[in-house]
This record gives C-alpha cells, sequence and structure tokens, in this order.
C-alpha cells in the first residue's frame, strides 16, 4: 500500500493521501480529495467516512477505476462497516464486483482506527463496537 484515499493530516499513515480538504490539507501532503483522484496504477487503503453516500459514491468510483485501468496493477483495500440491515448499497457493489478478490469480516471491538483528533483526545485508537468488512479489488 502506498497511500490512504480517506485521510487527513491527522490520522494519516503514509506521507501522501487523499482528504475532505485539500485547499489545506497539500501542505501536509494530501494530494486533493478521493473523488478526483485518478490513479493508474498502485496498491491504496481505502477508509472512507461511514456515511452511506459517501460510501455508496466510492465503491462505485472504485468499480470505473479497476474497469478503466490500463495495463499496470492496481488494486484497493477497503473497510468499511459491516452494515446489512437493510443491505447498504456499497455492500451490493463490493460483493458483486468482478474485481473482488478477497473478504474478510472482523468483529465489533476486535480492531481500532487512529482517532482523527488525536492531538487532543487522551487516547490515539478508537476502537470500534461494530463488525468491518475488509475487501480486496485488483486488477492484474
Amino acid at each position: 500500500v502506498c497511500q490512504e484515499l480517506f485521510a487527513s493530516p491527522f490520522n494519516c499513515h503514509f506521507a501522501k493521501f487523499c482528504s475532505a480538504f485539500p485547499d489545506i490539507d497539500c501542505w501536509f501532503g494530501s494530494c486533493g480529495s478521493f473523488f478526483d483522484f485518478v490513479p493508474v496504477s498502485g496498491s491504496y487503503e481505502v477508509g472512507p467516512p461511514y456515511t452511506i453516500e459517501v460510501m455508496d459514491q466510492m465503491a462505485a468510483k472504485l468499480e470505473i477505476l479497476l474497469e478503466n485501468s490500463g495495463d499496470d496493477p492496481l488494486s484497493f483495500i477497503v473497510f468499511v462497516p459491516d452494515w446489512r440491515n437493510p443491505n447498504a448499497g456499497y455492500h451490493e457493489i463490493m460483493d458483486n464486483s468482478k474485481f473482488r478478490v478477497a473478504d474478510h469480516l472482523m468483529k465489533g471491538n476486535d480492531h481500532a482506527y487512529v482517532v482523527g483528533d488525536q492531538h487532543t483526545s487522551e487516547k490515539r485508537y478508537f476502537s470500534l463496537p461494530f463488525a468491518t468488512r475488509v475487501y480486496i479489488c485488483r486488477i492484474q
């Protein structure tokens, strides 16, 4: 993995990332918004905000990126909540994707995220109380 596609200067792991506020975050390594980013090769971590509309748009965009990719390898590891009742649109897209090569369910409270306000928070990590689905999608 070479870049995060949803991050901020406060919670990014890699030097380059996509963010919600690229006009400000560009000074800290942001490559712009995920929705404007068009990678042609590489491996990317995708951890969108847990908002259904954003996750649905993210899943649709990943399908387009993979469908339109050239000869170079392109892959995404996607972390989304396993909201299934009713089944979320992003799950419909990801579960039925011809580019999905694997998926894994992580139970609630078995994993954590770096908090975005770690500079003011007493804790560096936030444990998720609900299950998270991890999808691996790639071409070549």
